[in-house]
């Protein structure tokens, strides 16, 4: 039997952080999540060599929580490397010593994917709820660059940092960060708690791809939009410089995200199990019957647009987490839909701001192996 080709793997090493990130989106942070508790400990490398042995995928993303609170991550990482595989790995950077920073470098990390929230200490502090984050993320990323690795900068934009952005990206630049992943705020989670206090507008989200793109020449530095924008509310055709993408799930750019248990998911944004690495063979768990609920979710407000297949109304897992429904209006589309240019109840031209192939496309520079869509924020 053909293995599936998958671009990249989530695997959520952990569900342990030592921050609180104001808009963090890992959804057992959500203060009405009643889920299962999961194995913090044991080795890993047995359920990665299972699935890794049913799939046809030389990229894994290790995330959390944070994946540094796991003593054997450098085990994990030259397991996976081992077996020619690259390796993301999504962090705070709080743990990132250069002792540490330096052994996974030389263990096969290809790449660190550390928050830079502002370029102002508090502010990146009081988003990430700990004392000491800012100048923890600024060492850790002056670690990376004296040992020759690589990393890109996540600015996850929210009402209280997106006035910085232009600052933070030019002190990304100078740190050496070979992209950039500017994220609107996409509640879930914590997050979910701090809608009001955290969503930018759509004028805030308009100006920030602005300062992005007219950065993105300036420093000659790519940076990705990750998190779905909808052509209703952006016309992303005025920032041909920025990477867009969609909703990935059950296309050929999914990324599939696998945890502690076994459970695999279709993003690691959404609750929604697929079924269990352990006791079904992963072709079974992707097969398209057991997404199509997930991937036919659409807003019924959405429903008369000509684009609702390729832009699916947004991010999907965070209009679950929030509202309890795959097919409720995610919360930028919800609080932000009086915004639209087009008036409340009309919908873009196909054509308007064009970016890409139905479901998951994309266009723009791309930072590592994709756009790194899946990725904190």
């Amino acid at each position: 039997m053909t293995r599936p080709r998958l671009p990249t793997l989530i695997f959520e090493v952990t569900r342990a952080c030592d921050h609180a990130c104001l808009h963090c989106y890992n959804f057992w942070n959500h203060p009405d999540w009643r889920g299962e508790t999961l194995p913090e400990d044991g080795d890993l490398r047995p359920l990665m060599a299972h699935v890794l042995e049913q799939v046809d995928c030389a990229h894994v993303t290790l995330t959390g929580g944070e994946p540094l609170l796991r003593p054997d991550l450098p085990d994990i990482v030259r397991f996976l490397a081992g077996r020619d595989v690259r390796v993301n790995l999504v962090s705070n950077g709080h743990r990132l010593t250069e002792e540490r920073t330096a052994e996974l470098i030389r263990g096969g990390v290809t790449l660190f994917e550390l928050p830079l929230l502002s370029y102002r200490r508090q502010t990146h502090d009081a988003l990430s709820g700990c004392a000491g984050a800012f100048d923890a993320v600024l060492a850790a990323l002056a670690h990376i660059r004296a040992h020759r690795g690589q990393a890109v900068a996540v600015f996850v934009a929210t009402r209280r940092n997106i006035a910085d952005l232009y600052l933070t990206l030019k002190l990304a630049f100078a740190f050496g960060v070979r992209g950039v992943m500017l994220n609107r705020f996409n509640p879930g989670g914590r997050g979910a708690g701090r809608i009001e206090e955290l969503l930018p507008t759509v004028e805030e989200m308009r100006g920030a791809l602005a300062v992005a793109e007219a950065a993105s020449q300036e420093f000659h530095l790519p940076i990705s939009c990750s998190i779905p924008l909808q052509p209703c509310l952006m016309d992303m055709a005025a920032t041909p410089h920025l990477g867009y993408g969609f909703c990935a799930a059950g296309s050929e750019r999914a990324y599939y995200t696998l945890d502690t248990a076994g459970n695999v998911r279709p993003c690691n944004h959404t609750p929604t199990v697929l079924g269990n690495a352990w006791e079904k063979p992963f072709t079974e768990i992707i097969a398209p019957a057991r997404l199509a609920d997930f991937v036919a979710a659409v807003p019924d407000f959405c429903l008369p647009c000509a684009r609702r297949d390729e832009c699916q109304g947004g991010c999907k897992a965070a209009a679950q987490v929030c509202y309890g429904s795959l097919q409720a209006e995610e919360p930028f589309l919800r609080h932000r839909r009086e915004q639209l240019p087009f008036g409340v109840t009309a919908h873009p031209p196909a054509g308007l701001g064009a970016i890409g192939s139905p479901r998951g496309g994309g266009r723009g520079q791309h930072i590592g192996h994709t756009s790194l869509r899946p990725g904190r924020g």
